[in-house]
């Protein structure tokens, strides 16, 4: 069967040649499919946009990996949204880290994920000490939690639909910046840099400025599965 997703925004279609459907529900916040594949392996879907595959996702990963250069041993992270893990995992491989927080909104993403993208969850028991989940709203629990300092922040989310629009305003860089260190990173997914740029770049980098964010850069990367398969992240530091 070929799976495909229209991205209204293009007027494109992109397909997978897949073997079957191996699971579909509808959670609290969006419908959730995977399906096998031979070329990508197993295939995420939520709300029928594609978001990973078992094969092509380190193109996503290995770029916000590269954004992370602090020289720091000791570095506590704060992941909004990343509930597949592959993001966690590819900290945990390369980078030298204190702490990881991953705070997930739908805990239905979490369980899909460990049962259909395993190798995401494998962990030594000196790393699974070292990560903590959340179930919860990121841009609440940023709010609430002003005690807590982060070298790192990353959303990993989707695009500024209804639940993850409130994660790209003014308010919520405010209490970002109000959580993470001086010279800390924050990082962004900020769409396509051929569609995206004026609705959620120019106005994210805007909104970034208002916040007292420094070193603003966007950093775009091929993601073989996205709407015409150039993707973005928006990098910056609190000064």
């Amino acid at each position: 069967m070929l799976v495909k997703e229209y991205c209204k925004k293009s007027n494109t279609f992109f397909g997978i040649k897949c073997q079957k459907l191996l699971y579909s529900t509808k959670s609290k916040f969006q419908k959730i499919k995977v399906y096998s594949s031979k070329t990508f392996g197993n295939v995420l879907m939520l709300d029928d946009c594609f978001m990973i595959t078992e094969k092509c996702s380190d193109h996503y990963h290995d770029e916000c990996l590269r954004l992370i250069d602090l020289k720091n041993n000791k570095m506590k992270v704060l992941i909004i949204g990343g509930g597949d893990f592959g993001l966690v995992k590819k900290i945990s491989k390369e980078k030298s880290f204190s702490k990881i927080d991953v705070v997930e909104i739908d805990d239905k993403i979490i369980n899909t994920c460990k049962k259909y993208f395993k190798n995401n969850f494998k962990f030594n028991s000196s790393i699974k000490n070292k990560v903590s989940i959340y179930i919860d709203d990121g841009y609440e629990w940023v709010k609430k939690k002003n005690n807590l300092k982060y070298d790192v922040i990353i959303i990993d989310c989707t695009d500024p639909n209804p639940i993850a629009k409130k994660l790209y305003s003014n308010i919520f860089y405010k209490n970002i910046n109000y959580i993470l260190k001086k010279n800390g990173i924050f990082i962004q997914q900020s769409g396509s840099p051929v569609i995206d740029y004026k609705k959620i770049i120019k106005p994210t980098i805007k909104k970034l400025k208002n916040n007292n964010f420094k070193k603003i850069i966007i950093s775009a990367f091929h993601m073989p599965i996205y709407p015409l398969g150039l993707w973005s992240f928006i990098k910056s530091q609190k000064p």
